[in-house]
């Protein structure tokens, strides 16, 4: 089920923009958004499942009963999430999802800050200073840096992606039920 709602948020959020883009703004835009909701439901209930979908200007969400997904500017934090993980207070959140898999929750956010890569990975070391590192990594190459860092508090586990290029930093939190 979880291919076909990617293939299917996929080709609605290709269909949600050609609307959006072309300048059929207003009534084109609310059918396309109307348009696109019922095609991902429908294409989550054939798999067996049920969702709700809903698309407006600040961008899509999407909840089923295996969990929910935010993409855009009105995206924030999952319902739930762990209030022991830290999140940087700079990131301005653009997707964030969350789900339950064996009975355990995951959540994942991303999003992008005007701050430095170092600053960043520096402040999650800072952060996670009384979890277990489970592994660091920092890499350059073609005018981007990137740093990774893991770690677990014996709860969660946390994996933290810290991309920086000329647009910005893009920071991506992957959270695990241990």
């Amino acid at each position: 089920m979880k291919k076909a709602i990617a293939l299917v948020l996929v080709i609605s959020l290709a269909i949600f923009m050609l609307f959006s883009v072309s300048g059929c703004f207003n009534l084109g835009q609310k059918v396309a958004e109307k348009v696109t909701e019922k095609a991902v439901e429908k294409a989550i209930e054939s798999e067996g499942g049920e969702a709700e979908v809903d698309i407006g200007e600040e961008g899509v969400s999407i909840k089923t009963d295996e969990g929910e997904m935010t993409i855009g500017e009105g995206a924030e934090l999952p319902d739930d999430f762990p209030k022991v993980v830290p999140v940087h207070p700079d990131i301005e959140i653009s997707s964030s999802w969350k789900s339950v898999e064996n009975g355990k929750e995951n959540f994942s956010i991303s999003g992008m800050t005007s701050d430095s890569r170092e600053k960043i990975f520096n402040w999650y070391k800072d952060e996670l200073g009384g979890w277990e590192i489970e592994g660091e990594f920092t890499s350059e190459s073609g005018g981007e840096s990137t740093s990774t860092i893991s770690a677990n508090d014996g709860t969660y586990s946390v994996v933290v992606l810290i991309m920086e290029s000329d647009e910005g930093t893009v920071v991506t939190l992957a959270v695990s039920e241990m």
